[in-house]
């Protein structure tokens, strides 16, 4: 049996029949986000699995079997084993998490069918919430580092506001930076791969860390971390390649403790990454009766890792960020904690829209976007004792501003300028560009309180209070009118409109929350929950009008409600977390393409919402064997909305949202010798088909991942030589796909890669 992939390209695991061989020796199987927990000290001569600790309640660490939220966790040693660097990896490991990118400053991150395509305007805000260290990040590709040296990951589902600074409607996905530790540890990483494509290219990887107190009351912590791979696409004209990477990234921290009072943590950090870009393929439109334009007239090329763009491309990003945070213990045991940041992103690219030159496309288009942002965080809270009997609270007052500059210009030509002016060539001919500012002050106070009515019994209740104030400046100008200067329009979406523009606007917003949780036993504990998110409102990227350019969209609200249950079986060998909720929306912001004038819109349209089940199991039959398996089904659907063009689309489902995925896997520790000991690990996630459009006429098809790696350890000498392969099916699979006049023009991702680590402990 096979599956096909988003261009018909057949696979060698059936989906179903993948359901099956990875999991029938795990009936009970385990979540990846918390099978890993255990650290790498663990022992493997308990049966029980470790318990897992987390702080998405702002309560200090808490076992995640104890809190009632929907949230996983991958750990340190579980993003190492995984080879995990990028949000993407870990929307792979997490239920009701998708993940694409059309450039490197537009990632589009979906938590539970909720979340924003692309942040073309600078005023845009996304759905899901991205944190470092407590410290939002507003501009999550422009503004994200690579994931390295990090405690744990911990993704949030659901709406947060009543513990968080920022808002988010969606969700949030919290990166914790290891600590300084007054112990001296060190740790170095490197590894050597190849990517099985065009006789292979090559992939290099090293990390490292060192942490040690340098006084009584100062400890530090220093991480490195540098990626560089040859390009897995090529491009056919300029003879070079495409979808390469060089990273780099460094990151220094210190925890003074001048009182036992007093604790001050220092973080900063750096990041720098350049490429020479994607490639983006024309593939057949099957909704389309033929072939397209571009298919049918043919391509240099019948490999889909090659690009006829005649463009040069690149993407070049800069992040680095400064956190101090201050934690004092008051009398009573009461924390105040006053949080202050500064993010900054950089982030210059430009690529293909269509993949190749105008004929055999009706027309070339290139796209280049500069992105600059600032966000300054200040965060002060109280919480109550750790121990403060039957009422536990946190309450904070928020203040964020974001200074967000973007240049959005686009280049195209066409073989129809020969039309003349006044043609369809004229508006498929020329350059344009899109200059926006937009600062954003963000103020909030907000709170959480439980109260322990019985023994087992607490009831949680919270709010948010939020005044968003945003001024917003976009200015248009084309720059270039075609061949013939007498040309009438601009190339698309401008027309013959030019403007330059300044607005702005304030929303406020109260969200509240509630949930009732109850210990039925030591090892289990049910609750249900509802609560309140919004999202921003703002103002269109990359309007076709002065009037669209003025007029501002309106935040967006979803109310969900939710039941959960986290239990243990078998003293501690099984872990079982289940949610079920509903989201409801209003004022839905949705983005859409208008054919007509060839640009983006994004309004109030649609109400939806969705209904979903969450599974996340974990079982350890032996010591020496770990088994998870995680997944989620999710229900979606648009139940009023009319799109720009007056088509009723009611009834279909969310774009970017599978109905179900999984993720399962196997880890198995054998001992060869009172030294050495051999550590195997396999990997499946798949997910089902899935709309890319709000209009559901482009899917792509179900797919399945398959990752593997063997390790031979040595305990007491601390070194490890591992053996890695990814995407070991080499299953073709799009990160990104826009339909136009019977194409598809794709972005594929990595092909198979395999290759060997060296890890050495100190």
């Amino acid at each position: 049996m096979s599956s096909k992939t988003g261009d018909g390209r057949t696979g060698l695991l059936d989906p179903r029949v993948a359901v099956a061989l990875p999991m029938l020796c795990m009936l009970g199987a385990a979540d990846v986000t918390a099978a890993e927990n255990a650290s790498t000290e663990a022992a493997v001569d308990t049966d029980r699995i470790e318990e897992v600790l987390v702080s998405a309640r702002r309560r200090g660490d808490e076992r995640l079997q104890d809190v009632p939220v929907a949230v996983s966790v991958l750990s340190d040693e579980a993003l190492r084993k995984a080879g995990i660097t990028d949000l993407s990896e870990v929307a792979a490991r997490t239920p009701s998490f998708t993940f694409g990118q059309q450039i490197g400053n537009q990632q589009e991150v979906v938590i539970r069918g909720i979340g924003t395509l692309r942040l073309t305007g600078s005023a845009a805000e996304p759905s899901v919430g991205l944190f470092i260290d407590e410290v939002y990040v507003g501009r999550r590709g422009t503004a994200t580092p690579p994931l390295f040296d990090l405690e744990r990951v911990e993704v949030v589902r659901g709406p947060q506001g009543t513990l968080y600074g920022k808002n988010v409607v969606g969700g949030a996905v919290n990166l914790i930076t290891a600590r300084p530790s007054d112990e001296t540890s060190a740790r170095v990483a490197v590894s050597y791969g190849q990517f099985d494509v065009f006789g292979g290219r090559d992939m290099w990887e090293g990390s490292a860390y060192v942490t040690g107190a340098l006084s009584d009351s100062v400890a530090a912590r220093a991480a490195v971390f540098y990626r560089k791979h040859d390009g897995y696409s090529q491009s056919t004209l300029l003879d070079e390649q495409l979808d390469d990477q060089d990273n780099y990234a460094v990151r220094g921290s210190l925890l003074f403790q001048p009182t036992d009072a007093l604790d001050i943590h220092v973080v900063a950090d750096f990041s720098h990454n350049e490429s020479n870009g994607q490639s983006r393929r024309a593939v057949d439109d099957p909704t389309v009766p033929g072939f397209g334009v571009v298919v049918a007239s043919g391509l240099l090329s019948d490999n889909v890792r090659e690009s006829d763009a005649p463009w040069t491309q690149w993407e070049d990003q800069d992040t680095a960020g400064l956190t101090a945070r201050f934690d004092y213990r008051l009398g009573g045991g009461h924390t105040l904690t006053y949080l202050s940041a500064v993010r900054y992103g950089d982030f210059n690219g430009r690529y293909s829209l269509v993949g190749t030159g105008s004929p055999p496309s009706l027309t070339d288009a290139a796209n280049g976007q500069r992105e600059k942002y600032v966000g300054i965080t200040q965060d002060l809270r109280l919480s109550s004792p750790a121990d403060g009997g039957s009422l536990r609270w946190v309450a904070g007052l928020y203040f964020l501003r974001e200074d967000t500059d973007v240049i959005d210009n686009s280049i195209a030509t066409t073989f129809l300028s020969v039309l003349g002016p006044g043609s369809v060539g004229d508006i498929l001919d020329g350059e344009f560009i899109y200059d926006q500012e937009n600062i954003t002050k963000s103020s909030a106070v907000y709170g959480e309180l439980s109260w322990a009515l019985a023994e087992t019994l607490s009831l949680t209740v919270g709010g948010r209070y939020t005044y968003d104030d945003k001024d917003y400046r976009n200015r248009s100008e084309c720059l270039d009118f075609g061949a013939q200067p007498d040309f009438i329009f601009c190339v698309a979406p401008l027309g013959a409109e030019f403007w330059d523009i300044r607005t702005s606007k304030s929303w406020s917003e109260f969200t509240p929350k509630a949930s009732l949780d109850w210990r039925a036993s030591d090892d289990a504990l049910l609750y249900v929950s509802a609560a309140r998110g919004f999202k921003g409102g703002g103002w269109q990227g990359k309007p076709g009008t002065e009037a669209a350019a003025l007029l501002p969209y309106d935040p967006e609200i979803a109310w969900t409600y939710e039941i959960g249950a986290k239990m243990r079986w078998a003293d501690g060998r099984v872990l079982a977390n289940v949610a079920v909720f509903h989201t409801s929306f209003d004022d839905l912001q949705v983005e859409q393409l208008d054919d007509a004038g060839l640009s983006l819109i994004i309004d109030n349209a649609a109400s939806a919402r969705i209904n979903g089940v969450e599974l996340e199991l974990q079982v350890r039959p032996v010591s020496a064997l770990q088994l998870w398996l995680s997944g989620s089904y999710l229900d979606s659907e648009y139940r009023d909305f009319i799109d720009s063009a007056g088509n009723d689309l009611s009834g279909n489902r969310l774009a970017r949202t599978p109905e179900l995925r999984f993720t399962g896997g196997a880890d198995y520790t054998m001992p060869i010798d009172s030294e050495l000991s051999l550590d195997a690990r396999v990997e499946y996630q798949w997910q089902d088909e899935m709309p890319w459009l709000v209009e559901n006429t482009v899917f792509e098809d179900s797919y399945g991942l398959l990752d593997a790696r063997v390790a031979l350890q040595a305990r007491e000498a601390q070194w490890e030589v591992a053996l890695f392969g990814k995407n070991l099916t080499d299953e073709l699979y799009r990160l990104d796909a826009i339909p136009f006049l019977g194409d598809v023009f794709s972005r594929f991702g990595a092909p198979r890669s395999y290759g060997v680590q060296f890890t050495k402990s100190f």
